[in-house]
């Protein structure tokens, strides 16, 4: 069974090529994308992922409590998170909230693909 995605960042574009780059793969399948934090939430429940690939910085709840939140209502759910951002204070803060990893956004493909599948195991 393929690891089933949700794709959770504000920019379109980016989302348009994370699908494209996860959908490539065999062993992944993006189940469904969203725009912000409120629909992060009502997707997850709806389509209860394997892994939410959530940007950390986006409109309504941001990442962190979206992250307790998915937790919360499906422990088995992995969050990782995908940022810009470096800071470590707020890359623990996220772990401390459930986040089973993070990836930096200038990450390559295969790192990105070797993340999803390292916090899927």
């Amino acid at each position: 069974m393929p690891i089933r995605i949700l794709i959770a960042d504000d920019h379109g574009v980016l989302r348009a090529g994370l699908r494209a780059l996860l959908n490539a793969e065999p062993d992944v399948e993006v189940v469904g994308e969203a725009a912000d934090g409120h629909e992060v939430l009502h997707l997850a429940q709806e389509l209860t992922p394997d892994v939410v690939l959530l940007d950390i910085s986006m409109p309504g709840p941001g990442g962190i409590e979206v992250t307790r939140q998915v937790k919360q209502a499906l422990p088995d759910t992995r969050v990782l998170i995908l940022t810009v951002h470096e800071d470590e204070s707020l890359l623990r803060e996220a772990i401390q909230a459930g986040a089973a990893g993070y990836i930096i956004k200038r990450a390559v493909e295969s790192e990105l693909i070797n993340a999803i599948r390292a916090v899927w195991r």
